[in-house]
């Protein structure tokens, strides 16, 4: 779902493997835009491997390489994703599960049809009351999209670029990011922080709001 006009794009996938998570939010891009962030959940397809934590995946090497910043909510706290998981909560109970569907193939026009439907009747209060093919067109909204023949990149590096990892302090004062674990300063015990993968240069660093209060060596594969 695009932010700002609440447009949905629907893919409908076998598995989460992220070849193909990467594959569908490029087909995404080609028709609602390029987004400045993507927020995601905590799930080991989007950033990559648990065991090589540091060895992104397709989807967060794709993302940079298009200039994406990815931002990964807090883990545990899927209330963080509230808009989507309403749509998606929408899309099972008024989709989904009041049809049959003869086969995969047909689910997936099906669920194209879904979403044409969302975009140009779904009505939504932030929106003033329009639907969200209406706040586009009112508002002239013209986001750049990815040319129709561009495909996964294929990348043996890690673009430049910024990886945003939302976490929770506990009392053991440990920094989760994507499994690795970072010891941080006492006064940030019980607070949201925010650490910023920075591939550039190889770091890590950890804001409170917006104050930078530590920076971690974070070397990155070559």
């Amino acid at each position: 779902m695009d932010l700002y006009s609440h447009r949905v794009y629907i893919e409908s996938q076998r598995t989460k493997q992220d070849q193909q998570v990467a594959a569908s939010l490029m087909r995404c891009w080609k028709v609602i835009g390029i987004p400045d962030f993507l927020q995601f959940d905590n799930e080991l397809s989007f950033h990559g491997s648990n065991k090589y934590p540091r060895s992104f995946g397709i989807v967060l090497k794709t993302c940079l390489y298009f200039g994406i910043q990815p931002v990964f909510i807090p883990i545990g706290e899927p209330w963080r994703n509230g808009i989507i998981e309403h749509f998606n909560d929408t899309y099972n109970k008024k989709f989904f599960r009041r049809q049959w569907f003869q086969s995969y193939a047909n689910l997936k026009r099906q669920s194209k049809n879904f979403q044409r439907f969302h975009n140009e009747h779904h009505r939504y209060s932030c929106l003033s009351g329009k639907t969200p093919n209406e706040f586009v067109q009112r508002a002239n909204y013209n986001p750049m999209t990815l040319g129709p023949n561009t495909r996964v990149p294929k990348l043996d590096y890690i673009p430049d670029g910024n990886i945003i990892v939302i976490r929770f302090i506990r009392s053991d004062r440990k920094l989760d990011v994507f499994g690795e674990k970072f010891q941080v300063p006492h006064d940030l015990v019980y607070s949201y922080v925010k650490a910023v993968i920075v591939t550039k240069i190889n770091a890590l660093q950890l804001y409170l709001g917006e104050d930078l209060v530590k920076t971690f060596e974070y070397q990155l594969p070559v």
